[in-house]
């Protein structure tokens, strides 16, 4: 007899089929949307299966229910970028790449939206909540080792605690996300940017060499 070989599920992050990786990213994009519109109690897997075109047995079928889907949704958002290999060969611009990714696109970034429609929701479900610290943590660790990485390159400052200033960093990220929800404007966004920056600039290794005294100083 034939086996039957088993359909890759579409919230599976293993299934390297192309097909496969396009429902499960067109589907995560449709939860972000209905998320970041409805908030968590206000969806329901049958509102998210129908504006994903597919059918609720389907949906249910893959995740069985929505808290499933919410946490997986959460999970891939934090997978490498598309365009990770393009900062091979620099830890320190592959941390920029992460960190400039908490700095809204537009005014309505939907994964951020639903992100804080995922965080407020957690304060009343322990899993979630669990699940969302232990994302953070592993986002810690890995930021924790680039930036070490980047001590070793010679990119950032060998002084630096690679630990305390990931720990930091991310903080700052969190926060400035929430500020560009209160405020969702091209300033904010801006003023963001900008703040990341400056806070990679502090990182950065200094120019080795000595320093020359200007004639003021000498004088």
């Amino acid at each position: 007899m034939a086996r039957i070989k088993k359909r890759p599920a579409l919230g599976s992050v293993e299934s390297s089929r192309p097909k496969t990786l396009q429902r499960r990213k067109e589907l995560l994009g449709v939860v972000y949307e209905v998320v970041s519109e409805s908030g968590v109690d206000g969806v329901t897997m049958r509102q998210i299966a129908e504006a994903a075109g597919i059918s609720t047995g389907t949906i249910n079928y893959h995740f069985k229910n929505k808290h499933n889907l919410l946490i997986l949704a959460l999970e891939a958002a934090y997978e490498l970028p598309e365009d990770w290999k393009i900062y091979e060969g620099s830890p320190f611009s592959q941390l920029q790449r992460l960190a400039m990714g908490y700095v809204f696109r537009s005014a309505k970034d939907r994964f951020w939206r639903f992100w804080i429609n995922y965080t407020a929701h957690s304060t009343r479900d322990e899993e979630m909540r669990q699940h969302q610290n232990v994302r953070y943590e592993r986002q810690l660790r890995f930021w924790g080792d680039l930036l070490r990485a980047s001590i070793e390159a010679g990119e950032v400052d060998p002084e630096i605690d690679a630990k305390a200033a990931a720990n930091e960093l991310l903080l700052i990220a969190q926060g400035l996300v929430i500020r560009q929800i209160q405020s969702p404007t091209p300033a904010t966004r801006d003023e963001a940017g900008a703040i990341l920056t400056e806070r990679f600039g502090r990182l950065a290794a200094k120019p080795s060499g000595k320093r020359t005294r200007s004639p003021a100083a000498a004088g």
